[in-house]
């Protein structure tokens, strides 16, 4: 009998990318400084973020490129100084539009980009003393620079974590679908990788997100059939503590007394695709 088999904190993307809300940077800025060694991501949270990532910066370079030389074209402008903040707001407000339509999907990596080189952008006007001029080449050019060191810094902490290399279970993936109603694909490969992992190394791991509809509402019937955990950065701590007291999850499963319809089924899949005997 073995007790205190938890390994750690598996992270949704949602803990390491940017985020607007400041309570929830704070709280996944407390537990990776906390608790960073104890924290990994499976290989297919990195590559969602990574996509994510240099799809936006893609986007953003090449409408930034095509359309700033004519916009400033169009106003006559033939070199750039300090008083031309205004028609900067007025091109970023216009490009932003322009990219939302080209990069549709609700993303918090999209508009950090873009305000991160607006801001930069503002910055840089302002401290430009009266007479200095900078010609629209040189200006996208450094913006070009710009946008590439954002990217970089938007990939650094996917790079700098513990990254297990996992193939989530069809059959798994299937079952967390139909049993727990979620829709996103993406979200039910980064559980079911978890979850192959937690049962493959029969240690508990707690899956860490802010996604609310997905995931979090649904935690409780997560953990019920699939014996995974998953928690707000918030509280991932006491999770920790509290599961550091139960069995290791392969006897925790084995000791679930009147299997429901849901647990049967888990269990078959389990022990079909991953050989795991997990029921008593």
């Amino acid at each position: 009998m073995s007790f205190g088999q938890v390994e750690g904190f598996f992270l949704d993307s949602c803990i390491l990318l940017p985020h607007p809300l400041e309570s929830v940077r704070k709280s996944s800025d407390v537990l990776l400084k906390e608790s960073g060694n104890r924290c990994m991501i499976c290989s297919s949270v990195k590559k969602e973020a990574i996509d994510l990532i240099e799809r936006a910066y893609t986007i953003i370079v090449s409408d930034i490129r095509s359309n700033l030389k004519p916009f400033l074209g169009k106003q006559g402008i033939t070199a750039l100084t300090n008083r031309h903040g205004k028609l900067l707001a007025d091109f970023f407000a216009e490009r932003k539009k322009g990219i939302r339509l080209q990069f549709p999907e609700r993303s918090n990596v999209r508009n950090e980009i873009t305000g991160t080189i607006e801001n930069y952008v503002s910055v840089q006007l302002h401290s430009m003393k009266d007479g200095f001029t900078i010609t629209p080449d040189d200006f996208l050019s450094s913006l070009v620079t710009n946008l590439t060191i954002i990217e970089h810094e938007l990939k650094a902490p996917f790079m700098g974590i513990k990254t297990i290399d996992i193939d989530p279970d069809i059959a798994i993936t299937s079952l967390l679908i139909l049993k727990t109603l979620i829709g996103n694909p993406k979200d039910v490969d980064h559980l079911a990788s978890a979850l192959k992992y937690q049962f493959q190394t029969n240690k508990w791991v707690i899956f860490v997100t802010v996604d609310e509809t997905e995931i979090l509402g649904k935690q409780n019937r997560i953990f019920e059939v699939f014996a995974l955990q998953c928690t707000k950065p918030n509280w991932a701590l006491d999770y920790y503590s509290s599961m550091t007291r139960l069995k290791s999850p392969i006897e925790y499963y084995q000791e679930i007394h009147n299997y429901t319809s849901e647990q049967k089924e888990f269990a078959d899949k389990i022990q079909k695709s991953m050989g795991i005997k997990i029921t008593s």
